[in-house]
Formats: C-alpha cells, sequence, structure tokens
C-alpha cells in the first residue's frame, strides 16, 4: 500500500463544502441534535459572525457565551487556525471573538480583549488581540490611555510594523511626543526597506512638518521620493510583462501593464521605453513599439550618442525600423567611431544590402576590437570577423556570373 502526500488543507476544507461539512446549512442541523456541542456552537457561531448583521453578530455572540459557559476551562476541544499555523482551544477562541466585537461596538469596550490578554498571555491570538485594541486606542481612547498602551504594545512587539505604525499614527494625532514619533517612524522606514513604504514616509514627513522642519520633510517625501516610487512601479510593470511573455500567457494583461508603463515612466527612462517597445515586438504590436521607441524619439536624441548607439543596436536586434536605425547608426560612428558602433552600422548596412559600405565599417569595427582582445584576456573578436566574412560572402554572391540553365 503507498503513502501520498498529505492533502491541501483548502483542498479539505473544499471537499468539506461539497460534502455537505462545515456549511451554515449542516451545522444548523448539527445545533438542533447537539445543542451543547462545543465544536458546533463555535463554529456556528462563525458562520453567525461573518454576515456582520445586528441580528446575526448578537446569535453569534449568544453562542461564544454557552461555548464559554459549557467549558470554562477550555478542555473540550480545540481547532486548528491556519494562519496563525496554532491549536486554539473553542473557548479561548470564543472569548477573543466576543473581545474583538466589543472593539467595534457602538460604545467600543477594549477591557475584553484587555483581560484576554491577562488571562491568556502565551496564546498565539495575542498578537491579533493588541492589533485590535490598537484601533480602539489609536483613534478613541484619551491621550494618556493610548500612550500608556502603545508603549505596552512596541515593547511587546519592537519590530513589528503594525505596532510601531499605529503609535507614529497616535503620536502625528495627538501632535506630540514629535521627536518620539520621528524615531520610531525612522525605524519604521528601516524595517521596511526598499521600495519605500509612501504610507511610512507620509508620516515621517509629517513629523518633520509638525516639528517644523520643511526641508527635512522633503528630503523624505518630496521629489525624489516620487520620482523613485514610479521608477519602482515601472520596473515591476515590465518585469511583469516579461515574465508572462517567456510564459507565452496572460498576454492581454502584459500589454495593459506595458501601456501602463509608457503612461508613468518620465522621459528620461529611456531605457523604460526602450524595454516597452522590445514587449510591443514581441506581441506583434511594432506600430506601438515605433510611437514609444521610434523615428520621432530619436529625432529629439540626435545628439545623444549613447541613446543612438543604443536605439540602433535595438532595431538592429529586431530586424525592423532599419532605415531609422541607419540613420541613428551613422550619426553615432560620426560622433564616437569606436568599435562597438562600427559593428551595429556594419550589421544594419549589411542587412539593408548595402553591401560595400557594410564592408567598410565591418572591416574598421575589426581594426578597432584587436586591442582590445589584446588587454582583456578572454576577448572575443570572433563575431566582428564572421560579420566581415558574411559580407564578403554576399558581395561574392551578388557579383557571380548567373549560371544558365
Amino acid at each position: 500500500m503507498g503513502y501520498g502526500p498529505p492533502p491541501d488543507k483548502f483542498l479539505v476544507k473544499v471537499q468539506k463544502v461539497l460534502a455537505g461539512e462545515e456549511t451554515y446549512k449542516a451545522l444548523s442541523a448539527r445545533f438542533a441534535q447537539e445543542p451543547t456541542n462545543v465544536e458546533v456552537l463555535f463554529k456556528l457561531g462563525r458562520k453567525y459572525s461573518s454576515r456582520f448583521t445586528p441580528e446575526m453578530t448578537a446569535k453569534g455572540k449568544e453562542l461564544y457565551q454557552k461555548v464559554i459557559a459549557l467549558d470554562p476551562d477550555g478542555k473540550a476541544g480545540s481547532y486548528t487556525d491556519d494562519y496563525l499555523k496554532a491549536q486554539i482551544p473553542y473557548t479561548q477562541g470564543a472569548e477573543f471573538e466576543l473581545g474583538q466585537a466589543s472593539i467595534y461596538d457602538r460604545k467600543p469596550n477594549p477591557a475584553p480583549l484587555q483581560a484576554f490578554i491577562k488571562k491568556y498571555p502565551a496564546s498565539a491570538l495575542v498578537k491579533n488581540a493588541y492589533s485590535y485594541l490598537s484601533y480602539y486606542y489609536g483613534y478613541q481612547a484619551p491621550k494618556e490611555e493610548a500612550t500608556k498602551f502603545f508603549e505596552e504594545y512596541s515593547s511587546k512587539y519592537p519590530d513589528d510594523r503594525n505596532a510601531i505604525g499605529a503609535y507614529v499614527e497616535r503620536i502625528i494625532k495627538d501632535k506630540e511626543p514629535i521627536d518620539k514619533g520621528i524615531s520610531l517612524a525612522e525605524k519604521l522606514k528601516e524595517l521596511g526597506g526598499y521600495p519605500r513604504n509612501p504610507e511610512y514616509q507620509q508620516n515621517l514627513a509629517q513629523l518633520y512638518a509638525l516639528k517644523g522642519d520643511p526641508a527635512k520633510a522633503e528630503e523624505e517625501y518630496g521629489q525624489d521620493f516620487i520620482d523613485g516610487y514610479v521608477s519602482d512601479a515601472v520596473n515591476a510593470l515590465t518585469g511583469y510583462a516579461n515574465f508572462w511573455l517567456e510564459q507565452n500567457k496572460n498576454l492581454d494583461s502584459v500589454e495593459s501593464a506595458a501601456d501602463l508603463a509608457v503612461k508613468m515612466a518620465p522621459a528620461s527612462q529611456r531605457y523604460t521605453l526602450q524595454t516597452v517597445a522590445g514587449i510591443y515586438v514581441k506581441l506583434n504590436k511594432t506600430d506601438k513599439a515605433l510611437a514609444v521607441y521610434g523615428p520621432e524619439f530619436i529625432k529629439k536624441n540626435m545628439g545623444d550618442q549613447s541613446v543612438l548607439a543604443s536605439y540602433a543596436s535595438f532595431w538592429n536586434r529586431q530586424g525592423k525600423n532599419l532605415e531609422s536605425a541607419l540613420e541613428a547608426a551613422r550619426k553615432s560612428v560620426e560622433l564616437t567611431s569606436d568599435y562597438y558602433n562600427n559593428y551595429t552600422l556594419a550589421n544594419i548596412l549589411f542587412k539593408t544590402k548595402k553591401y560595400e559600405e557594410a564592408l567598410e565599417y565591418a572591416e574598421k569595427a575589426v581594426e578597432l576590437v584587436k586591442p582590445m582582445a589584446v588587454k582583456y584576456e578572454g576577448f572575443s573578436t570572433q563575431q566582428y570577423e564572421k560579420l566581415v566574412k558574411d559580407i564578403k560572402g554576399a558581395i561574392a554572391e551578388e557579383k557571380a556570373p548567373a549560371i544558365k540553365k
């Protein structure tokens, strides 16, 4: 007999639903037969609570209270919390659910969750309890109570971004203590890493503004920040597009991502425009590629040798837009006659069947590249020499007399 891998937890849940287990209807039927079954009471209570109506919420609370009354010591069983990867006794879960509900009542009451934390300090739900309490203390509690709570919360979880972030927002609300807030916000920025979290940066800038330091606020959340954020977003879009192109899937979303990248990319991001043009070419959208990175683009950059060289090389690789690429390559060689530029120009001339001129630049590229091979070990001149050979072959074939049949 063979043994396979353990079943996927989500699959198990789906199978239970399909089998009619743990649905509202199934649990209601079980409740009618087993009105004191703690497991059924708790699970049905969750079904009620998840419907978010006053009537259903009240029914859920009633069932949670029954769980606690029937099993005050939490010995009647437990459930698995997949997110926390922990076993939670039904009674403990019921107390937590009641405490959570109290925070969002018309008159919020933090006492039940505070009592939960004291009663179950080692519970996997304690961190969640603090998180829910931070909503109350962040927006509704008096300043002194809020400060005491957030000191406790952030001390217990010193590297938790939710704890620190909630404390920072409360300090901004109170407009004090500013230096404490800046210290916490700087730590949050460090924990957030790159790309910078816009919410964290905004809060940090707000604190510097409250301190009366607009220059520092600008440094943290000014033009440099938004330029970097846009750049990161554009890179994410083009990365997504290229990934799915390689898979040959989601091609509609690939084009949409490329379109958005073009809209977002500053004109200075020429590499992005080339990247997006490459995406369009692979999608057989050459017209869109040319609109982004074609003749109109290069006309504006005829004095920039690096842009000319990159443009000519790109279209040479694509085998498209060669007349415009040829114009760019000629200008690039005029500005800087190195082996790379001569090689690119020779390639384009070769592809456009201007063989004699192509040979001139190909031989020039070989002449210029040989010192590189001497200077750098392993530097190969093979591709440059091969181009010369290929051009000479094309010239010989062109000049050969036609063979009569």
